[in-house]
């Protein structure tokens, strides 16, 4: 169990380090978000990176845009896309309530 959460607790710091890594052009991070548990979790990942640079009074470092962007397939089961549909709408509201530059496409 210790050893996840140090294994947790590198990624986080790991995306701490590469979300304030200077970049002259300040390329945007665009993340696939299907609403399954990879695109979750490598969201809430980044999530808690960007809580942690804000927390750490580093608010006017949080420049680079993240963009959740999912892909409507036409084909999904109705039930799953409108569960997926909530969340986006959560995520864009948790977003901006915290002021993390997250938004949803």
């Amino acid at each position: 169990h210790n050893n996840n959460s140090n294994r947790i607790s590198n990624i986080i710091e790991e995306l701490t380090e590469q979300y304030l890594e200077n970049d002259r052009f300040n390329r945007p991070w665009i993340i696939g978000f299907s609403g399954g548990k990879d695109s979750t979790v490598l969201l809430t990942l980044v999530w808690l990176a960007l809580q942690r640079i804000r927390e750490e009074n580093k608010i006017q470092k949080l420049t680079r845009p993240i963009y959740v962007v999912c892909n409507d397939t036409m084909v999904e089961n109705p039930i799953i896309q409108e569960y997926t549909t909530n969340v986006l709408l959560k995520i864009q509201k948790s977003a901006h309530e915290q002021k993390l530059p997250i938004s949803v496409k």
